[in-house]
């Protein structure tokens, strides 16, 4: 996952809208966003050998249809999963003959369930086969890979968070600020930290030095996180001073030494013109395999530890 992190209205909403399924509310006020709220990209890969070098072949936006039908498989998956334990427990030898069965075949019971977790989620007169998704949402950006079909996909999760603010006193952070550092400190997720340096809107909670220290604070709460910097509603303009103040945070980090910092440098976006938005596509795709290199090693542990015991 990425999750989208900075000061109060400072464009994460939108950024979420513009490169993902996700809708969340876009108002000009503080605090707009309460809760954690999800979209998703389709991520692709061409090889094993590219997952593992965390090299992303293309990115797309997944439609409603696309989303049910993930749920649906990975519902059916976990259904067998837990049949499977179930069977294993009562019996242990006759339970591989059967699984074969079940491996290649869904039951009509699974199938009757499925249609109707569709209809629930969907609408009564919706079916997998025939539906259109009609909300009204903003007109989204093609997906900038070909139809090619790859062999290799994965569901991924682009989060917008609840706002963050500059504390002398940390302890004094409320609710919605405080969801938004655990989801940094207990999800594995890639980091996109906004900023509005045009003076407007994010300086009504935030000022821009506020946000450039805040900045700080956090990479260095969590260095080694994939990490993307982007200074949004640059059609608003930046205020005299405020590119060069970033510039040098990030040189003082690089010249830090740490390897996370290396080659980091930060993208100028608007989404309302279409200004950057393919570029942050191309670093999502970027730190989604980063993430996704991260999490396989993990598994790989965790695995070894297990066969150990």
């Amino acid at each position: 996952a990425v999750v989208l992190v900075g000061a109060p209205n400072v464009g994460k909403s939108s950024i979420v809208r513009a490169i993902s399924s996700g809708t969340p509310e876009v108002n000009n006020y503080p605090f707009t966003t309460r809760g954690m709220t999800m979209g998703h990209v389709q991520v692709f890969w061409e090889s094993n050998q590219d997952v593992a070098q965390g090299n992303v072949a293309g990115v797309s936006i997944p439609s409603t249809k696309q989303l049910v039908q993930e749920r649906l498989v990975k519902g059916r998956k976990d259904k067998k999963t837990k049949k499977m334990k179930e069977k294993e427990a009562r019996d242990a030898l006759d339970v591989y003959s059967r699984d074969d069965k079940n491996d290649h075949a869904v039951s009509m019971e699974e199938e009757q369930e499925g249609a109707h977790e569709v209809e629930a989620m969907l609408g009564d007169n919706a079916g997998i086969s025939d539906f259109e998704d009609t909300t009204q949402h903003p007109p989204k950006q093609e997906s900038t890979i070909s139809k090619k079909i790859f062999p290799i996909s994965q569901l991924c999760q682009i989060m917008d968070s609840p706002g963050l603010l500059r504390r002398e006193n940390t302890d004094l952070r409320n609710e919605m600020e405080e969801l938004t550092l655990a989801a940094m400190a207990h999800l594995p997720t890639a980091v996109m930290y906004v900023l509005d340096l045009s003076g407007g809107a994010g300086d009504k909670c935030s000022s821009v030095e506020d946000q450039l220290v805040l900045r700080r604070e956090l990479r260095a709460r969590f260095p080694r996180r994939p990490w993307i910097d982007v200074v949004s509603k640059v059609d608003l303009g930046i205020v005299d001073g405020a590119r060069e103040r970033l510039d040098q945070i990030l040189e003082e980090e690089r010249r830090g030494g740490t390897e996370a910092s290396a080659d980091q440098y930060f993208i100028e976006l608007s989404v309302k013109d279409g200004q950057g938005v393919d570029e942050l596509r191309q670093e999502v795709m970027r730190m989604l395999g980063e993430v996704r290199v991260v999490l396989d090693a993990m598994a790989a542990m965790d695995e070894r530890s297990a066969r150990a015991v």
